[in-house]
């Protein structure tokens, strides 16, 4: 079976990081072979692990991911090609593969979607929904990764044939985080030392993320805890500036993109996530792997991986965040508590049981 993943490109996301890690297992199965196609050759920072690990990459010319041109090159990259599943993900790349599909006379192939978000800004305009039925009418299946992103998506494009859209739930390599080296603190932050207090969001800077609400609880916290923030994106410097204005600048560290995010879990000491919505919380799952207490917000998303192993708290609620930060820096039989069930709930997201399931969908067409 040819596999061919459309993404793109390669950046620092959720759905991108997932693409660096099930790739290669995918392509070490018996009778399977995996190339993926990106739309930009920038910004690609999981490019050469997967290059490393033998994966073909294939980079479409325009350097531009909004171009309509790109649906002429798709095109001309499946005609000459001889793929039984191409497997596509992420807005722009959503659209331009789906017209590409149709203007394929005696196509083949099966089209699958992955949809990682329970919303995004096109569902805010009602003139997207019959756009984004002719678009997804295309796919012979969608993959949801959770059942919080299929009911929404149903509901977005009043999907009569629910069979049709698939929950696979992300997973993860919980070995690699459960057995990272950790570092030393001051590895990571100069002028720290061990008895200082991590606590740890990992994302991109974007609407969705809402790393302020953190920074504004490291104003409440004591002088001890540190904030380390690891992602890029477009509000960072935002983000920065809102750090200086209240004078958090020695105890907020940005660290930007990271390969080793499994290293700086291991040595954090608590992680927070208090996105605005997630179609599934990845970095939940990682931060429970590597054995910290895991702080979410009580959204869709993050509520069904955290619920009953870590923490939830009302997105935005400062004060209550607070609460409960405190209690586990200063309660060990708590933290010790929450730390265990973290730990124990990571299991249920093991990546290869996820690859399982992907190779499941695959099959059904052959």
């Amino acid at each position: 079976m040819k596999i061919l993943h459309i993404i793109n490109n390669l950046g620092s996301g959720g759905a991108e990081k997932l693409l660096e890690d099930i790739i290669p297992i995918l392509d070490e199965k018996e009778d399977v072979e995996v190339e993926l196609l990106l739309l930009t050759g920038e910004n690609n920072v999981f490019e050469e692990s997967l290059r490393d690990k033998g994966i073909k990459i294939n980079i479409l010319d325009l350097n531009n991911i909004y171009n309509p041109k790109n649906i002429i090159l798709i095109i001309n990259f499946i005609k000459n090609s001889n793929f039984d599943i191409i497997h596509a993900h992420l807005f722009p790349t959503l659209y331009w593969t789906s017209l590409a599909s149709k203007f394929i006379i005696n196509k083949e192939f099966k089209l699958i979607y992955t949809e990682h978000n329970t919303h995004n800004k096109r569902r805010d305009h009602f003139f997207f929904k019959p756009i984004e039925k002719f678009i997804y009418n295309e796919y012979d299946e969608i993959i949801s990764i959770s059942s919080e992103v299929k009911r929404k998506l149903i509901k977005w494009l009043k999907i009569k044939n629910k069979d049709k859209v698939t929950i696979i739930e992300n997973g993860i390599d919980t070995q690699k985080f459960k057995n990272a080296e950790r570092y030393l603190k001051n590895d990571l932050c100069p002028n720290c030392c061990e008895d200082d207090i991590f606590i740890t969001m990992v994302g991109r800077f974007s609407e969705q993320k809402d790393q302020k609400t953190l920074i504004k609880v490291m104003k409440e916290l004591g002088d001890h805890t540190h904030l380390i923030l690891v992602g890029e994106g477009q509000l960072i410097n935002e983000h920065k500036k809102y750090t200086k204005k209240l004078n958090l600048d020695k105890r907020v560290h940005f660290l930007g993109f990271r390969d080793d995010v499994e290293r700086v879990l291991k040595t954090s000491d608590i992680i927070v996530l208090s996105s605005h919505w997630e179609g599934f919380g990845l970095v939940a799952v990682e931060g429970m792997a590597a054995g910290k207490p895991v702080l979410a917000s009580n959204v869709k998303g993050l509520k069904e991986i955290v619920e009953g192993a870590g923490l939830l708290f009302e997105q935005g609620n400062v004060n209550y965040l607070k609460k409960i930060i405190n209690k586990l820096i200063h309660d060990a039989d708590f933290y010790q508590k929450i730390s265990q069930r973290c730990s124990i709930h990571s299991g249920n997201y093991d990546i290869e049981n996820m690859v399982q399931n992907l190779l499941e969908v695959y099959n059904k067409f052959y």
